[in-house]
């Protein structure tokens, strides 16, 4: 495969309206995926008899939503650190898929506490069951969460304050490394509840 130009790198692929444009349509899958709740269940019979019911659906949407929630915050840290994407390669800090550890590094990120327990939710689903059937070990692999519809709903706000947000900053003159600077004018809604 072709690599690009450190310029195209910059101006094309790794600016923060980049990580939005991808968040955005990770989310949207998440949503459509959402949608098709109640088609088909799994049930899991634990060796005492134990039963634990979740819908098919359950794995994709949490590690769709849990990229998406990934890029959002991306976006908020290219944004507010330019400097991560220079030289033609992602800073280390960008390379994390811890959503809580991301979203410490971030200024103006929005609920930076009042939802803080979503991001814990997608992060755990993102670090073990929702990409892998099993963590590297034992003491890292647990049961898939069920994603309840609180659950659900403290994404979807969330996801909406971040898209508002971005989309407010993006207005702004973006100074991007190398000497590149942008502006985004967005008329729809990114990250939007449907």
């Amino acid at each position: 495969m072709a690599g690009v130009t450190e310029r195209a790198f910059i101006e094309e692929l790794a600016n923060p309206h980049s990580w939005l444009i991808t968040a955005d349509n990770l989310h949207s899958q998440a949503i459509a995926l959402h949608e098709r709740t109640g088609r088909g269940l799994l049930t899991f019979i634990a060796r005492d008899g134990q039963r634990t019911t979740w819908d098919e659906t359950n794995r994709a949407v949490f590690l769709l939503g849990g990229f998406a929630l990934e890029n959002a915050l991306k976006a908020f840290l290219v944004y507010e650190n330019p400097e991560w994407i220079s030289n033609g390669r992602l800073s280390r800090k960008l390379r994390s898929h811890s959503l809580t550890t991301l979203q410490q590094q971030i200024k103006r990120v929005p609920f930076k506490k009042s939802l803080l327990w979503v991001l814990l939710e997608f992060e755990e689903g993102l670090e073990s069951w929702a990409r892998y059937p099993c963590g590297l070990d034992a003491s890292r692999s647990g049961h898939q969460t069920v994603l309840t519809e609180k659950s659900w709903d403290g994404y979807l706000r969330l996801m909406a304050a971040y898209g508002k947000r971005l989309r407010i900053l993006l207005r702004r003159e973006w100074r991007g490394p190398n000497g590149f600077h942008a502006r985004w004018h967005i008329d729809t809604e990114f990250l939007a509840r449907s």
